[in-house]
């Protein structure tokens, strides 16, 4: 008896922890005849080819479940038409498969089918599919994607619990669109504004594509272009991404930097087969271009530089991680994230600006000589004690006045402009750079060729051949050297 029971335990303890229904393996049977002529096939290889297609699948019910809890249900996702069998009875059908485009009418996208009770018996039960997609406008390469039974679940938001946390980044895109865009329309010259209001926009406008199938059933041909359009969406996203790091950290490689991403991405888009593929190569250009954007910003100590690196390399780790699910939720979070940081940002800047505006003036006022220079940037006006430039940097069609204690203002005006309208404290040393005269520290040559001069706060300027003699006068004692010169 003790070893009868010894016997027994283990087969009823098996029994009682496997599931009360079970998938066999996924078969692809001939359109007609007999189901012994099925092979295995795997879904990511199989093509819809042929008037129709037939697939089946062996669903076993363990006996000690009937009755079960809750009805059984069949799932399928394909972008093709669909009618659905038990055990040689038809449950439903999603549209209606023919054996051409005249003879198909198309079915949803995600479709679902409750299981008769009195069709579900005991030990195998053979559930099958016949398919046909005489309807797509672009060829797919996986146009199966699920073929499954369950526990009933209401039909209503399918895949709505795995596009939460992307929902959740909604009203963060909408927010930034709507700032950021009126930041543009009111400030024309605000070069910064646009491309990210842009960023805001089309992000937006692919999250509602990305989770349209939860809310929209659409017909199967309809999901070719969704997925191109997601695809198409992120490139744009990326192509935007690098005219504003190439704005903000490299000016004159801005056009570049736009030429280089569009062509990957059109690439992209072009060349890889697989949809969600496509958008993931799309945005990894665009991750490219802003690394190579603020890469030589962080040499130089540009603010936003190490936190434009830091969003890259967190996002190449994403992908690593997530995969083709990055694209579903983690790179939706990650836009808001970085679009909240620009704005906090911003927010933060201006408060500085108003906290310092009472010493600014104070400074002014003690100025050397009470020269103070006007620098218009977009709808802002920064009054700068010339005393207080150490020296000023072209950057295309505007330029950088970097201050004493690292502070940088950027001006719309060109480098010629600017020095006309500044006193003869400050001198032309090469094409891109004007330096106050009074911070030169020293004269030396570069490691790489000609000279440079070293300022005050450290920093190096080079030297243009055409101004050598300009630089000559500066190897004489700085008039500032005195101790009580300021």
């Amino acid at each position: 008896m003790l070893a009868l029971f010894a016997c027994l335990l283990p087969a009823a303890a098996a029994a009682a922890q496997a599931p009360p229904v079970t998938m066999g393996p996924l078969l692809q049977c001939p359109p007609a005849g007999p189901l012994t002529d099925c092979r295995p096939v795997r879904l990511e290889a199989l093509p819809l080819a042929g008037a129709e297609t037939r697939l089946a699948r062996t669903v076993t019910v363990r006996p000690d479940a009937l009755p079960l809890s809750r009805p059984t249900m069949v799932s399928i996702i394909a972008t093709a038409s669909s009618e659905i069998a038990w055990n040689g009875s038809v449950i439903g059908r999603n549209g209606a498969p023919g054996a051409d485009s005249a003879h198909e009418r198309p079915g949803r996208f995600i479709a679902s089918f409750v299981v008769p009770s009195g069709l579900v018996r005991p030990g195998k039960n053979v559930m099958t599919a016949r398919l046909s997609a005489h309807h797509l406008w672009l060829p797919v390469r996986r146009p199966v994607q699920s073929f499954s039974v369950g526990p009933y679940e209401s039909p209503e938001l399918p895949g709505l619990r795995s596009y939460l946390p992307a929902l959740l980044a909604l009203g963060v895109l909408l927010a930034a669109a709507l700032y950021f865009g009126a930041a543009a329309l009111l400030d024309r010259r605000d070069r910064l504004a646009r491309p990210l209001a842009a960023i805001s926009a089309v992000a937006l406008v692919q999250l509602l594509a990305e989770t349209a199938r939860t809310f929209i059933a659409y017909a199967y041909p309809w999901h070719v272009l969704r997925v191109l359009a997601i695809a198409a969406l992120a490139g744009l996203t990326a192509i935007l991404a690098a005219a504003y790091a190439a704005r903000r950290f490299a000016p004159r490689r801005e056009r570049r930097a736009v030429a280089l991403t569009a062509a990957a991405a059109a690439a992209a888009l072009v060349l890889i087969p697989w949809y969600d593929i496509k958008a993931i190569a799309a945005i990894l250009a665009g991750l490219v271009a802003i690394l190579a954007c603020a890469a030589p910003a962080l040499r130089e100590g540009r603010p936003g530089a190490k936190a434009a690196i830091a969003f890259v390399l967190a996002s190449f780790g994403l992908i690593g991680w997530q995969r083709t699910q990055y694209l579903d939720q983690a790179y939706y979070l990650a836009l808001a994230a970085l679009l909240v940081a620009l704005l906090a940002e911003q927010l933060l800047v201006l408060r500085r600006a108003r906290s310092d505006a009472a010493s600014l003036e104070q400074r002014l006022d003690r100025a050397t000589g009470g020269d103070v220079v006007l620098l218009k940037d977009g709808g802002r006006t920064h009054r700068v004690a010339e005393a207080d430039i150490l020296f000023v940097r072209a950057a295309d069609d505007y330029c950088e006045a970097v201050l004493k204690g690292g502070r940088v203002v950027l001006a719309t005006i060109t480098l010629g402009r600017l020095e006309a309208a500044l006193s003869e404290r400050f001198a032309r040393v090469h094409k891109s750079y004007v330096v106050n005269r009074a911070e030169v520290a020293a004269v030396a040559r570069r490691p790489g060729g000609g000279p440079a001069l070293t300022l005050t706060d450290g920093s190096s300027v080079p030297v243009g051949r055409r101004y050598l003699e300009a630089v000559a006068s500066m190897q004489a004692p700085s008039p500032r050297a005195a101790p009580g010169a300021r």
